[in-house]
Protein backbone atom coordinates (compact mmCIF):
# COMPACT_ATOMS: atom_id res chain seq x y z
CA UNK A 1 0.00 0.00 0.00
CA UNK A 2 1.42 3.38 -0.96
CA UNK A 3 1.67 6.31 1.43
CA UNK A 4 -1.16 8.10 -0.37
CA UNK A 5 -3.37 5.02 -0.12
CA UNK A 6 -2.61 4.76 3.61
CA UNK A 7 -3.56 8.41 4.09
CA UNK A 8 -6.89 7.94 2.31
CA UNK A 9 -7.56 4.78 4.32
CA UNK A 10 -6.94 6.68 7.57
CA UNK A 11 -9.15 9.54 6.40
CA UNK A 12 -11.96 7.07 5.68
CA UNK A 13 -11.58 5.51 9.13
CA UNK A 14 -11.57 8.91 10.85
CA UNK A 15 -14.60 10.21 8.96
CA UNK A 16 -16.52 7.08 10.00
CA UNK A 17 -15.98 7.85 13.71
CA UNK A 18 -19.09 9.24 15.41
CA UNK A 19 -17.77 9.62 18.98
CA UNK A 20 -16.26 13.00 19.83
CA UNK A 21 -14.25 11.54 22.71
CA UNK A 22 -12.50 9.13 20.36
CA UNK A 23 -11.75 11.95 17.91
CA UNK A 24 -10.31 14.00 20.77
CA UNK A 25 -8.04 11.12 21.76
CA UNK A 26 -6.89 10.68 18.16
CA UNK A 27 -6.15 14.38 17.94
CA UNK A 28 -4.02 14.26 21.10
CA UNK A 29 -2.10 11.19 19.91
CA UNK A 30 -1.46 12.75 16.51
CA UNK A 31 -0.28 15.98 18.12
CA UNK A 32 2.07 14.11 20.48
CA UNK A 33 3.54 12.08 17.61
CA UNK A 34 4.05 15.19 15.51
CA UNK A 35 5.71 17.08 18.38
CA UNK A 36 8.04 14.20 19.28
CA UNK A 37 8.98 13.80 15.61
CA UNK A 38 9.82 17.52 15.40
CA UNK A 39 11.99 17.24 18.53
CA UNK A 40 13.89 14.32 17.01
CA UNK A 41 14.44 16.28 13.82
CA UNK A 42 15.83 19.20 15.84
CA UNK A 43 18.25 16.87 17.64
CA UNK A 44 19.49 15.28 14.44
CA UNK A 45 22.38 17.25 13.06
CA UNK A 46 23.88 16.67 9.65
CA UNK A 47 27.14 14.77 9.48
CA UNK A 48 30.22 16.56 8.30
CA UNK A 49 31.95 15.59 5.09
CA UNK A 50 35.33 15.50 6.84
CA UNK A 51 36.27 15.17 10.48
CA UNK A 52 38.64 17.92 11.60
CA UNK A 53 39.96 17.29 15.12
CA UNK A 54 41.28 20.83 15.54
CA UNK A 55 37.87 22.23 14.62
CA UNK A 56 36.12 19.93 17.11
CA UNK A 57 38.56 20.92 19.88
CA UNK A 58 37.83 24.58 19.23
CA UNK A 59 34.03 24.07 19.03
CA UNK A 60 33.88 22.08 22.26
CA UNK A 61 36.41 24.29 24.05
CA UNK A 62 38.46 21.23 25.02
CA UNK A 63 41.22 22.26 27.40
CA UNK A 64 43.18 19.04 27.35
CA UNK A 65 44.25 16.73 30.13
CA UNK A 66 46.13 17.92 33.21
CA UNK A 67 48.84 15.25 33.34
CA UNK A 68 50.09 16.37 36.74
CA UNK A 69 46.61 16.10 38.24
CA UNK A 70 46.12 12.64 36.75
CA UNK A 71 49.51 11.58 38.11
CA UNK A 72 48.53 12.78 41.60
CA UNK A 73 45.23 10.89 41.41
CA UNK A 74 47.02 7.69 40.40
CA UNK A 75 49.39 8.04 43.35
CA UNK A 76 46.50 8.77 45.75
CA UNK A 77 44.63 5.66 44.64
CA UNK A 78 47.71 3.50 45.27
CA UNK A 79 46.30 0.22 43.99
CA UNK A 80 47.86 -2.85 45.56
CA UNK A 81 45.78 -5.43 43.66
CA UNK A 82 46.53 -6.36 40.07
CA UNK A 83 44.20 -4.73 37.56
CA UNK A 84 42.81 -8.16 36.56
CA UNK A 85 41.50 -8.72 40.11
CA UNK A 86 39.84 -5.33 40.16
CA UNK A 87 38.15 -5.97 36.82
CA UNK A 88 36.94 -9.36 38.03
CA UNK A 89 35.55 -7.77 41.22
CA UNK A 90 33.42 -5.39 39.14
CA UNK A 91 31.81 -8.19 37.12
Amino acid sequence: MTIEAKKYHLIEQITAIQEEALLNRLEVVLQELTESNQLLLQLAKPMRDKLNIEELIKEQDFQGVDKEKIGRLIEEIALDEPIEELIEAVR
